[in-house]
């Protein structure tokens, strides 16, 4: 779902090319309720959005008055891909401890988006991009491990960073600018979807120097028929994937694509997608019968026989968020939530699901979680319980 809020921001806080550092606490701010995480051995970074209200904004949200117009605060906190008609989300990168307690913090950029910045971590150093605040172009970052600046190369007529994918001399990136589509219909009404268009970067990993830039052809054909959440898993691959099917392609190759969808039912829809060299795993919800739906785990599956097909141990709630991690060891760590509790189970290399902690109580639902030194971290919104209320970022172990 996609809300559209006419709002104004207040006071921006930084430039975003300095670090700003802090005593030891937890992170806090008007928040959106999704998060990107990498994790060193040390601590956590955070990429989230954030929204800067004015006081009449927080009072409205607070206790609003009659006929108020509505705005961001006032959005249930499981809301996401939320949307708004300025660039009114300041998108933050937080360096927390183990504590979880945060050390440092930067402003990215600036975008009209509720879905936080990708983050990529390679060789100690951070990966990262937004847009610019009033300009329609991009900023992709290299950032060391305390905040500082080492190079940004903005891109020109874009709007997004969708992606970041580091590996050896490169840093390859899928950027995208939205555009419209009028659909006249018979009875006099008219529609219009909204979708981006993507294009391929490679930046020098040394000097940030572009290499390549090349438009994806078969990938904004999909993009027109809504397939989204675009994910890059090799600097020559990225996936799009909708409802029932995911299509990986090659950036070297913008005429074909693999669809991925035989062996799964009209029941059976995909909810996250993990890829890499040499693996990738769906996690799917399967509809038996009318009532019950069950959490399917699916591995390799990229054009070729699966390994397997598994049903997690997880009783099926409404509004459950999911995350899919590869560990050290190969297995697969799911970790599901909701608002009322959050669900962890590894499947290994055979297909042998398991349950290995359940999680009741919880203070919110996740936004969002990772794998760190072999061990499942959790990061929730503490505070966030109700309309304009600031949320305190938590990071939990298990």
């Amino acid at each position: 779902m996609t809300y559209k809020f006419s709002i104004f921001l207040g006071l921006l806080l930084l430039s975003g090319q300095v670090p700003t550092f802090a005593q030891q606490g937890l992170a806090e701010g008007f928040f959106t309720s999704e998060a990107n995480v990498a994790a060193t051995e040390n601590g956590v970074f955070v990429s989230i959005k954030k929204y800067n209200p004015t006081q009449s904004e927080i009072d409205n949200a607070a206790k609003p008055s009659k006929n108020t117009p509505m705005n961001y605060l006032m959005a249930p906190f499981e809301s996401v891909n939320i949307s708004m008609y300025n660039k009114g989300f300041e998108s933050k990168l937080y360096s927390l401890d183990k504590e979880g307690n945060y050390l440092w913090n930067l402003t990215i950029g600036y975008s009209d988006k509720s879905n936080p910045s990708p983050i990529k971590i390679y060789k100690d150093f951070i990966f990262t991009g937004e847009s610019a605040k009033d300009a329609d172009k991009v900023t992709i970052q290299k950032i060391d491990l305390k905040g500082n600046v080492i190079w940004q190369a903005e891109l020109d007529s874009l709007n997004n960073v969708n992606d970041i994918y580091v590996e050896d001399s490169r840093v390859s990136a899928l950027v995208s600018f939205d555009v419209s589509k009028k659909t006249d219909h018979k009875d006099g009404t008219f529609s219009e979807n909204i979708y981006p268009i993507y294009f391929f970067v490679q930046l020098d990993i040394i000097t940030g120097k572009r290499i390549v830039h090349e438009y994806q052809k078969m990938a904004n054909y999909l993009s027109s028929l809504k397939f989204s959440n675009p994910f890059l898993n090799s600097d020559y691959s990225y996936y799009l994937n909708n409802k029932d099917s995911a299509a990986f392609l090659n950036v070297t190759n913008l005429k074909s694509a693999t669809i991925v969808s035989q062996g799964m039912s009209k029941e059976n829809s995909i909810l996250k997608l993990t890829a890499g060299n040499e693996s990738y795993h769906l996690l799917t919800l399967l509809s038996v019968g009318k009532s019950k739906k069950t959490y399917n785990l699916i591995s390799d599956f990229y054009g070729k026989s699966k390994k397997y097909e598994t049903e997690l141990p997880i009783e099926y709630k409404n509004s459950d968020r999911c995350f899919i991690y590869k560990t050290a060891g190969d297995s697969i760590a799911t970790i599901i939530g909701n608002a009322r509790n959050i669900t962890i189970t590894y499947s290994d290399m055979e297909g042998k699901s398991t349950l290995h902690k359940k999680i009741d109580n919880v203070i919110s639902p996740i936004i969002g979680a990772g794998i760190q030194s072999g061990k499942v971290y959790i990061l929730q919104m503490e505070g966030r319980i109700k309309p304009g209320s600031i949320g305190r970022i938590k990071v939990d172990y298990y």
